[in-house]
């Protein structure tokens, strides 16, 4: 989660001037996730495969970019979800700042704009979901706990 942490301004920021997120910041998180994967084990492989097949199909059905869905993914890799629930909620709270979002855009301009850049979502979401989780298990908050130092 530090690297997520270090990286989500400058993310955030490409993402909404402009509509992209550079490789360099998802490399270093995936370098950074896969050493504490390696370290500490993946709770649910399953879990993971279906957060992969769920962005594939948001990327091809929904058009959602290419680096919000690896973003998205290596944001499930970094939390370690080993239930179902953990990622329904996890992407409730997501499209949940993407809904409050939009509507403050277009609260602000009276118009819906064609496209939305996910990436402060996905951040505000995955705060979201670990600030009001319950399902969080006591091992996966200490992990999270320790990977941010």
């Amino acid at each position: 989660m530090l690297a997520i942490t270090l990286f989500s301004l400058p993310i955030a920021l490409s993402d909404w001037k402009y509509r992209r997120i550079p490789n360099i910041y998802l490399l270093f998180i995936f370098y950074w996730v896969t050493t504490t994967r390696i370290v500490s084990g993946i709770n649910s492989p399953a879990i993971i495969g279906v957060a992969i097949l769920l962005c594939f199909l948001a990327v091809f059905f929904f058009g959602l970019g290419m680096g919000d869905a690896k973003f998205f993914m290596l944001l499930c890799l970094a939390l370690n979800l080993s239930q179902t629930t953990q990622l329904m909620v996890l992407i409730f709270s997501i499209y949940l700042a993407a809904t409050i979002g939009i509507s403050i855009t277009w609260l602000t301009t009276r118009r819906i704009p064609d496209s939305y850049p996910m990436a402060v979502p996905i951040i505000v979401g995955a705060t979201l979901y670990l600030a009001a989780s319950m399902w969080l298990p006591l091992q996966q908050y200490a992990d999270a706990l320790v990977n941010s130092w």
